[in-house]
């Protein structure tokens, strides 16, 4: 793991914060995620701006997909 960190570092990605047992990213999830390899996750915890109501967007079978629910 720590050479992914350091890999993304490079690419001036830093953590938001970062110890011995985990590393934390403050970042876009669809943006970040392809950039390690496939299953090196334990958790990942998203919190999404679900922006329902006015033209927001949302994550659809791993794409960003437009959500307008104004009538």
């Amino acid at each position: 793991m720590k050479k992914i960190i350091e890999n993304l570092k490079n690419q001036q990605i830093y953590p938001y914060f970062e110890n011995d047992n985990f590393v934390l990213y403050l970042e876009d999830s669809l943006e970040l995620l392809p950039k390690f390899p496939e299953g090196i996750f334990d958790m990942i915890f998203a919190d999404p701006p679900y922006l329902l109501s006015n033209g927001g967007f949302t994550c659809q079978a791993g794409k960003r997909v437009s959500v307008n629910n104004s009538a």
